[in-house]
């Protein structure tokens, strides 16, 4: 597991770690959330043209089965098939950064994982990637 980063030192280790490159969206793109009841309803959600390119999903997968997705729509440069978002549950953290870190697996913003508290990681990702 990573270190647990507290309020106090979040900014501090941010600036350390991660220097700034934001561009805004353009005027046309907007942030939109989603709830899912599951997986599969998420999956088809993120699938259907204009699919989201990497990036451009940030998706939760809860311990109950639902997703909570945020997303950027009109997607700046949509996937084309066979690109397409895949889900995958990992057994632990370091399960999922195993797959991960396999090489030519994913690139920057292909995935979205959420570390849940009983230990699991429910991974959206593109593939291939």
């Amino acid at each position: 597991m990573s270190e647990m980063i507290t309020e106090k030192d979040a900014a501090e280790h941010k600036a350390r770690s991660h220097p700034i490159h934001a561009a805004p969206l353009p005027p046309n793109q907007h942030w939109f959330f989603r709830n899912f009841a599951s997986v599969q309803a998420a999956l088809t959600f993120l699938n259907t043209p204009l699919v989201q390119s990497a990036g451009e999903v940030s998706a939760i997968a809860r311990n109950d089965g639902t997703v909570g997705m945020f997303y950027i729509a009109p997607p700046t440069a949509p996937l084309q098939p066979p690109q397409k978002w895949f889900f995958r549950d990992f057994a632990s953290p370091q399960a999922a950064l195993d797959y991960l870190n396999t090489p030519a697996v994913q690139s920057d913003g292909e995935v979205s994982a959420t570390p849940r508290n009983n230990g699991t990681v429910g991974m959206f990702y593109i593939a291939p990637a």
